[in-house]
């Protein structure tokens, strides 16, 4: 219990963004605006990759994320031995990184599971206590293969979300060893690439998700980790961006502050810092909003909602990159819709706010982007 009144006003002031460890006054700069589409950029499934860079160009994207899902891209991945030679389906992914350089932009990976059965506690493909330095091996093997073309990576998926980690309970103690075995990985393949820890999702689901600063604290422990960025997932469905989520120890749009002063602490005790020794910049590598199912909003509220909390990761100083998740809706139902054009490739009125809203913000503009041919 807080038992002064000044105290519990700079808690709020915190928890809000208000007060920052840096100067708050100033908006984040050349903010990176991201996209990420999978099926779109990668898998080319029902809407042409060249249509797709077209789209992102004219939404000003200088980032484009893509999942390496681990299980999905390795051969043998039912075995349960490990191969000597382990072999990967690289082309789509060269392919996808030479059509973007040419467009001006740069892709973020990330390096996550599904893991191989060799690589899981239960010897099946899953998430269940992935073998960190399995991981580490896999990690390695996909920096050597991208050095130079790829220059950010980021550790696993929503680790705090039992989908993607598990068993739950054990789940921060088991991203700590991943992290470690990614990180070293990279930093020894391709010490010029940039490492994200974290991709943490927003918010607490009783067993099916834990609270992401509660999963931070529990991971870092007693430790003392180096990184060059914190990657979060801040959505908030169904409310507006300025909305305040109910659990204290959540993350959405409205309450970055609680985060960005998390890992202010963590700086200050040396617990989690850059290589350079200071506080971790924010990349939030996914955010949208509903489109189809129970968390849907009308067109107009989404597109309100969307260029506002674009808006509020701009004027926060250490947001680094804002990612749209999702461009083309699938043409059959899902559970997860969070696109920006329809199936038939018509753009939604969410589409329009977001490209309006990159004309008149100072965000980072596509330049040149050279990188050496694929191996």
């Amino acid at each position: 219990m807080r038992r002064h009144f000044k105290n519990l006003t700079l808690t709020a002031l915190l928890a809000t963004g208000v007060l920052l460890p840096a100067a708050s006054a100033h908006a984040a700069r050349h903010m990176e605006v991201a996209l990420q589409d999978d099926q779109v950029f990668l898998n080319q499934s029902w809407y042409g990759r060249a249509k797709g860079f077209e789209k992102a160009k004219q939404l000003g994207v200088t980032r484009l994320r893509v999942n390496f899902i681990w299980a999905h891209e390795v051969a043998d991945a039912r075995s349960r031995h490990e191969p000597r030679h382990r072999a990967y389906n690289w082309y789509k992914f060269d392919s996808l990184i030479d059509e973007a350089a040419a467009n001006g932009i740069r892709i973020e990976m990330t390096l996550t599971g599904p893991a191989p059965a060799w690589a899981t506690h239960n010897h099946r493909i899953g998430v269940n206590r992935p073998n960190p330095r399995a991981y580490g091996r896999f990690v390695s093997d996909v920096a050597k293969h991208f050095k130079g073309r790829v220059d950010r990576y980021s550790i696993w998926n929503e680790p705090n979300w039992k989908s993607w980690l598990a068993p739950h309970n054990s789940a921060p103690h088991i991203y700590k060893l991943l992290y470690l075995a990614g990180y070293r990985a990279i930093r020894h393949a391709d010490s010029k690439a940039k490492v994200l820890i974290g991709e943490t999702s927003p918010q607490a689901r009783g067993r099916a998700g834990m609270a992401p600063l509660v999963f931070l604290r529990r991971m870092i422990g007693r430790s003392h980790l180096f990184a060059d960025g914190y990657a979060h997932h801040p959505y908030d469905y169904s409310h507006s961006p300025s909305t305040r989520p109910r659990g204290s120890q959540d993350v959405t749009i409205s309450t970055l502050g609680r985060l960005t002063h998390e890992l202010y602490v963590l700086r200050k005790h040396r617990q989690l810092r850059t290589s350079h020794g200071g506080t971790l910049p924010l990349y939030l590598t996914e955010y949208g909003y509903m489109v189809r199912g129970r968390f849907r909003l009308s067109s107009g509220r989404e597109a309100s909602y969307l260029r506002k909390a674009f808006s509020i990761a701009y004027h926060n100083p250490h947001v680094k990159s804002m990612l749209q998740y999702g461009l083309v809706s699938p043409p059959f139902a899902v559970n997860w819709d969070t696109s920006l054009l329809n199936s038939h490739g018509h753009a939604r009125r969410s589409f329009y706010a977001l490209r309006s809203w990159v004309k008149r913000a100072a965000v980072a503009k596509a330049r040149t982007v050279r990188i050496p041919p694929a191996p």
